[in-house]
């Protein structure tokens, strides 16, 4: 049997990464270096030459997960139509999709002394992507900013807080067309035709 060909160092990384993800999206937070070895198809020792604990390995697979490109290709994706309404309903499914899929991979918080190295890599990314949700809304918002009773950026918090909200809470029988509903009512301007 023949070794395969040595992987240069960065592609090797991406795929230890790739493979991390992949389980994180099936399987939740728990990793072990076992795990992704076996899913990425090198030994373990290998996880360790590229990552020198399991800490930088989830830290890579926190940021990657968390890149603006992997939102943006989410976002993309989204169906907004030409109205109000539908760019409305339209961005709250991307927010609502965008939160659901964050938490259902990311580990809850923990209330430690001494937080973890990854904490702060997860909260900047976390600030970044608050950051291009906003940019999203309000650039699909603003070409109906006479539509409305408040600016595009204030419409795009007011619709990331209740997106947010059921994202997060997962009331039962809340959906995102309630949330278009609630938005638009107290939020469109009632002297229009």
């Amino acid at each position: 049997m023949t070794r395969a060909a040595p992987m240069p160092p960065e592609q090797r990384r991406a795929a230890i990464v790739d493979a991390a993800l992949d389980l994180m999206e099936a399987n939740g937070p728990e990793l072990t270096t076992r795990m992704v070895a076996e899913a990425a198809g090198v030994a373990e020792g290998t996880i360790f030459r590229v990552f020198p604990t399991l800490p930088d390995l989830l830290g890579a697979t926190y940021s990657e997960f968390l890149s603006r490109e992997r939102l943006m290709v989410s976002l993309e994706a989204v169906e907004l139509g030409d109205t109000l309404e539908s760019k409305t309903l339209g961005c709250v499914r991307g927010i609502v999709d965008y939160f659901s899929h964050i938490h259902s991979v990311l580990p809850p918080p923990k209330h430690e002394s001494a937080p973890s190295p990854n904490a702060a890599c997860v909260r900047d990314a976390h600030k970044e992507r608050f950051a291009d949700l906003r940019d999203w809304v309000v650039a699909t918002i603003s070409p109906h900013t006479d539509e409305l009773t408040i600016s595009p950026e204030n419409y795009s918090h007011f619709l990331k807080a209740l997106a947010m909200g059921m994202a997060m809470a997962r009331p039962g029988g809340l959906t995102p067309e309630d949330i278009t509903r609630f938005a638009l009512d107290g939020a469109r301007r009632k002297d229009l035709p």
